[in-house]
């Protein structure tokens, strides 16, 4: 793949380096005897060998290029961190991980000498060295850049290099109630290569200097082979030094969630049930929704019973936390929701400090901004206001979303840059008030998407060199992997889309219709994601000249205007056909695309309205005509796109019959661009039914069917 950046690079490594250079790890005995330090030591020893075109040694003090590692006294390793030191509530610890290397060039030798105080600090030394310092780049579980330094080793400066974690846990959620790359991968053993893809995943974790790693657990698992096949991939977690969770319910319906009890009847003994079962992995959180749906209040009393008696049983019999996340949902805008709130007892205080919480934010805002209109929400302060409130209550994270899926991005598709500026300015804000929890809800990586996950792991340490921080930016990953123009243009799209998606609210016309924004039912028809203060069935059937004035003179030029600039901007890139930059253009391009769809959709709309209003003579099937050529055009960056997918297309984009609500692979609506094709659709035949064209099973995500 071309990389400016990285040729430039071996470059100086070349024209600069030591020829025929030797190189080895040197590495105390417990170190080789701990798996955490281990593996990564073997994985540096081939990752370098790969780049050098040589091999590794380990323990040769003769060589000219020595990466020297610290012994790990034990005492050190076991002490409670910074977070840890700070709570007035239990708190699980994790090892001080923060290290420093000294990098001393003398003569033909160079030296790199490593400081750290647990197993993990060395594993995600050597990482951080390699990524951060050596041009290494592990930006997705199935594919990194690896430098090539035919001839030699560069001539190094004196240097200190120091990996500070801004974060105690900091990981990813993968949502496996959606049909990702890896969902059937985690929750069935028998899907070719399972355990090796979750593996890859694990390692790609780690290698970003991750320590956490959840999913979403279903109800149809095997029961008999499934509890081996997690413990495998758990005890692999451990092996590594990655803390090991997974999702699930008390007895949530919806999406197929696995459920701690089913019956009304002895729903204790089912939980306990359950929980043994679900412990015959070492799982070392729970992360449980106590709610019957994410949207509806349900028995707060009820809930609170249950939960106190899961977390004295946790308690009792394993070392396992229960951790659960607070909802963006308001509880005033909770279905069933009563005025009378719930009251604590003492005792429920006390033993909840027990449990973690998660502050979840949704979609492509940051949780301190003005406006985010997601979830009946003006914005998501509640959520930041909630989060703070409950940092010095018990153990507390941050959880936002890297994509969102459904009708808001990939799915459609849509590439969203100010994802990247909304977490980054999450992860200052989190710093900010030393909050110790950073964990990611992850939603898919093609389009494009990986370079949103790759960053804000990156983000979750502070990098220094001789002493001076590293400056953070949001295309700052971006800009290794292309070259200075490439870099500049992505930058440009970003702030493109800041300025007409995010700060000229042109979002709400951008996303496709949900069921809920269709449904026609008051007390179910919640604005979940942005949407258009007309619906687009009221402006076809009842809108009048003043909205349709309003409309067509204020939306239609942003839409166009956005389209005609995005558009510009992918045309400038120029990438090399199979390159990484070649995939920023195509989402680009294609959100571009997409909103010169809706352009010519929506006026066809108004149109039609307005000839009603006029009882006039109305043909637009030219409008139509365009909107049909304009999905053409994106329809064969869609299919370009394909062929670079790095899982296979039939389990990602294709219609299957496997564990998740929804029958096929989270990009089968972007396959064939299903929901413009609707929207031209409904448009022309005045059709605004949620079933119409629809390709969502309501009643199985709802869980009211299987």
């Amino acid at each position: 793949m071309k990389n400016f950046a990285l040729t430039i690079f071996c470059f100086l490594l070349v024209s600069k380096g030591h020829s025929q250079a030797t190189v080895s790890i040197i590495a105390p005995k417990n170190l080789l005897n701990n798996s955490i330090t281990a593996i990564t030591i073997a994985d540096a020893q081939q990752l370098l060998g790969q780049a050098c075109g040589c091999t590794v040694k380990l323990n040769d003090a003769s060589a000219q290029i020595t990466f020297i590692l610290p012994e790990i006294n034990p005492d050190s390793a076991n002490r409670l961190n910074r977070f840890a030191q700070k709570a007035t509530f239990p708190y699980r610890n994790f090892p001080e991980h923060n290290y420093t290397w000294v990098i001393k060039p003398e003569g033909k030798r160079i030296t790199y000498q490593l400081s750290a105080t647990s197993y993990q600090g060395v594993s995600f030394g050597l990482y951080g060295l390699l990524q951060e310092h050596l041009g290494f780049r592990f930006y997705h579980p199935k594919q990194s850049i690896i430098p090539h330094w035919a001839t030699g080793w560069p001539e190094e400066q004196p240097l200190t290099f120091i990996g500070n974690p801004l974060f105690d846990k900091k990981g990813f959620h993968l949502h496996t109630q959606h049909p990702l790359e890896l969902t059937e991968q985690l929750l069935d053993p028998t899907v070719p290569h399972a355990l090796e893809d979750v593996k890859q995943y694990i390692d790609w974790l780690m290698r970003n200097g991750q320590n956490y790693f959840e999913f979403c657990l279903l109800n149809d698992v095997d029961n008999k082979l499934w509890p081996a096949h997690a413990k495998a991939f758990v005890d692999y977690a451990h092996s590594r030094g990655i803390l090991a969770s997974v999702d699930l319910s008390l007895h949530m319906i919806q999406q197929k969630s696995y459920q701690l009890y089913k019956s009304p009847v002895n729903e204790k003994k089912q939980v306990e049930k359950s929980l043994k079962w679900l412990l015959q992995a070492d799982w070392d959180f729970l992360d449980v929704e106590f709610s019957t749906t994410e949207f509806s209040a349900g028995n707060k009393k009820k809930k609170e019973e249950m939960r106190q008696f899961v977390l004295a049983w946790l308690q009792q019999h394993s070392k396992t936390k229960l951790t659960g996340r607070q909802h963006v949902v308001k509880n005033e805008n909770e279905l069933g929701h009563k005025h009378k709130d719930f009251v604590w007892d003492s005792t429920s205080l006390a033993l909840d400090k027990q449990r973690g919480v998660m502050a979840h934010t949704v979609m492509f805002y940051d949780m301190t901004e003005p406006n985010a209109p997601v979830y009946e929400n003006k914005n998501q302060r509640h959520m930041f206001e909630f989060m703070l409130s409950q940092l010095n209550q018990r153990e507390t994270w941050y959880f936002p979303e890297s994509a969102y899926w459904i009708t808001f991005d990939n799915s459609l598709p849509l590439y969203l840059l100010p994802y990247l500026s909304a977490r980054l300015n999450d992860i200052d804000t989190c710093v900010k008030y030393g909050v110790p929890g950073h964990i990611t809800f992850s939603s898919g990586w093609e389009w494009g998407y990986w370079l949103f996950d790759w960053s804000i792991a990156r983000w979750g340490w502070q990098y220094s060199y001789n002493g001076k921080n590293e400056t953070r930016t949001p295309t700052m990953y971006a800009a290794q992997m292309s070259n200075a123009m490439e870099a500049d243009l992505l930058n440009k799209a970003l702030t493109l889309q800041q300025q007409y998606l995010k700060d000229s609210t042109l979002m709400q016309w951008m996303t496709a219709m949900t069921i809920t924004d269709e449904i026609g039912i008051k007390a179910f028809s919640k604005e979940y994601e942005p949407r258009p203060q007309w619906s687009y069935k009221f402006l076809e059937r009842k809108a009048d000249e003043t909205i349709i004035t309003k409309v067509r003179n204020t939306i239609l030029p942003q839409l166009k205007a956005f389209a005609d600039k995005e558009l510009a901007i992918a045309a400038y890139m120029k990438p090399a056909p199979d390159s990484i930059s070649s995939e920023w253009q195509d989402g680009i391009a294609i959100t571009g695309l997409r909103a010169m769809h809706r352009y010519y959709t929506l006026q066809y709309i108004l149109n039609r309205r307005e000839a009603s209003i006029r009882k006039k003579h109305f043909d637009g099937n030219s409008l139509l005509a365009n909107a049909a050529e304009v999905r053409e055009q994106a329809q064969q960056i869609v299919n370009r796109r394909q062929q670079h997918y790095r899982y296979p297309v039939p389990s990602i984009a294709a219609k299957h019959w496997e564990h998740t609500a929804y029958h096929f692979g989270y990009l089968y609506m972007a396959s064939n661009l299903h929901l413009w094709h609707r929207e031209e659709e409904q448009a022309r035949k005045n059709k605004y039914s949620p079933f119409f064209m629809n390709v969502w099973n309501v009643g199985r995500i709802a869980g009211v069917i299987k």
